[in-house]
């Protein structure tokens, strides 16, 4: 072999290293850069030398020693340590498989009877043409050897049957059939892991690469731009979310820079700059099934509501809905999703801070639906060249209150529970319930880190309505589940209908009985904060 070549002979590793054998020769592997598998210094030694050495055909050869190619390989790329800037020629390689040479007729029974034995490799074909018209060349996965005893008993009864005839066929693999995964393994210095997780937000990845991975991240970057068809754009957050709208800074790392994203999810359609707002696609099951607690004819408040994943929903489903934010990008993304997707009538967008609109929003609706139930008209149907749709009647809105209040910031939701206490003292002029004022349920989403989580989120959550810490248990609530989102750190949604005592509180039990986080020492001057982690 010429000093120059960029083709390696992979020698056959030794047999103290238990993975192959140490009487069967090397198999023919080329490489165009990194180090081969089991590289010694017999490198140099050709496959038919060795063949004719120990008298056995190559054929023989080459397929005696596939299985154990196969187990060191696992079909991987070449390794590339430490490259900085992708090189996607350097991910080249050629190796011998078994292929069947079969009639053209039968090629379709093969890929059917036969898939567990057939090469699956992504972008290579494993049917290939042969030097006649009337048969193809039935490529088999690399494990199997010439006397295909690794293969299924069914293929050795067809091939004794039909008389089909193995032989050797050399594949090429380059940068396109390896998986993000495999490539990135072959690159950075811990080939145990890779970092090819990422968030999908529309055409964006949006990826939170360790500081070990930082001097990689242009490859990482391009690599997940190149192996994820939908994605045109690759991000890195650059810092940890701490400021008042629960944006972040980002660095691109590929790709074209468009942050304008369209997300679809729960049968609706959100538009937004995800520069400039929150946006967790993780968060998709805890939207569906909060929006499934929602009944048709009912009142929502959502005081937290980002883009409208919520209030949106809510609305499609048959629910009139008020919803705030303070972050003013995410207030007009909100606006231009509602006409988006016809909710107009139903969905009522705010930019207020969270304390100011819970005082608002109760006021204002208690003083509308004095005067009557509300209705909302069936939304806009396209029917374009079908039938008219029967009509539909009208949704009847008939609580004086809202039915449901969603505080969707995990961080601090918890504290703007204190907004509650006296609040409907205030809105009705009456000390104690009347029976035609509903009282809501409250879901709001929070963070602990307690081994008890439900006594925790309980007892957080009396400091702050006022209520007494030692009777957490008669509260009418739930605590539900939503994720981790760190190692000892979960999140939850608390479910509470607010108490009597608390919602008719007068000023003076809001002063003297009033426990929050703030008098635990809690930042205070975090409370505006508007967005989901």
């Amino acid at each position: 072999m010429s000093k120059n070549s960029p083709k390696r002979t992979v020698a056959a590793p030794t047999q103290d290293k238990d993975v192959g054998p140490t009487n069967v020769p090397r198999p023919h592997v080329s490489r165009k850069s990194g180090k081969g598998v089991g590289e010694s210094a017999q490198d140099s030694v050709g496959l038919a030398d060795s063949a004719a050495t120990r008298g056995c055909s190559t054929l023989a050869l080459a397929g005696c020693v596939a299985a154990w190619l196969v187990k060191i390989m696992a079909l991987k790329p070449p390794v590339c340590r430490g490259m900085k800037e992708l090189d996607r020629s350097a991910f080249a390689l050629t190796l011998a498989v078994v292929a069947l040479r079969v009639p053209v007729k039968s090629i379709g029974q093969i890929k059917t009877d036969l898939a567990d034995d057939v090469l699956r490799i992504p972008k290579l074909r494993n049917v290939v043409d042969d030097t006649t018209k009337t048969h193809k060349m039935v490529l088999l996965k690399p494990s199997i050897s010439i006397s295909l005893g690794e293969a299924s008993d069914r293929l050795r009864a067809l091939v004794h049957e039909h008389k089909w005839e193995p032989t050797m066929h050399d594949i090429h693999l380059a940068y396109d059939n390896w998986t993000a995964d495999d490539i990135l393994k072959s690159v950075l210095p811990d080939s145990s892991q890779a970092p090819t997780s990422y968030e999908q937000i529309g055409h964006i990845a949006h990826m939170n690469l360790r500081d070990e991975y930082l001097e990689y991240r242009s490859v990482i970057g391009q690599v997940i731009l190149d192996k994820s068809p939908t994605v045109t754009m690759v991000v890195n957050k650059l810092d940890t979310i701490d400021n008042t709208f629960r944006n972040f800074k980002m660095e691109v790392l590929a790709g074209t820079q468009d942050f304008m994203a369209r997300v679809r999810e729960n049968d609706s359609v959100f538009e937004f700059d995800y520069s400039k707002v929150y946006w967790n696609s993780r968060l998709h099951p805890e939207h569906e099934r909060l929006v499934s607690e929602f009944a048709r004819g009912s009142s929502i408040c959502d005081v937290m509501a980002g883009v409208g994943p919520f209030a949106i929903p809510a609305a499609k489903k048959g629910a009139l809905v008020w919803a705030n934010d303070l972050n003013p990008a995410s207030f007009e993304a909100m606006g231009n999703n509602v006409k988006l997707n016809k909710v107009t009538t139903r969905v009522t967008p705010f930019n207020m801070d969270g304390r100011d609109f819970i005082q608002h929003a109760f006021t204002e609706y208690y003083k509308q639906t004095a005067k009557g139930s509300t209705s909302l008209a069936p939304l806009p149907r396209c029917n374009a060249g079908k039938r008219a749709p029967k009509p539909e009647d009208p949704i009847l809105i008939a609580s004086r209150s809202f039915d449901h209040v969603v505080m969707n910031l995990p961080a601090i939701a918890l504290e703007f529970l204190d907004a509650f206490r006296g609040l409907f003292y205030r809105m009705t002029g009456n000390s104690t319930h009347s029976g035609d004022v509903n009282l809501p349920m409250i879901h709001t989403h929070c963070f602990t880190k307690s081994d008890e989580p439900e006594k925790d989120i309980l007892m957080r959550a009396c400091r702050a309505l006022g209520y007494p810490e030692d009777q957490y248990k008669e509260l009418t609530a739930r605590v539900h589940y939503v994720r981790k989102v760190a190692p000892k750190k979960d999140m939850y949604c608390l479910s509470l209908v607010l108490p009597e005592s608390v919602a008719y509180a007068t000023d003076a039990e809001v002063g003297s009985k009033r426990k929050t986080d703030e008098d635990s020492g809690a930042q205070s001057e975090d409370c505006k904060l508007q967005k989901v982690d």
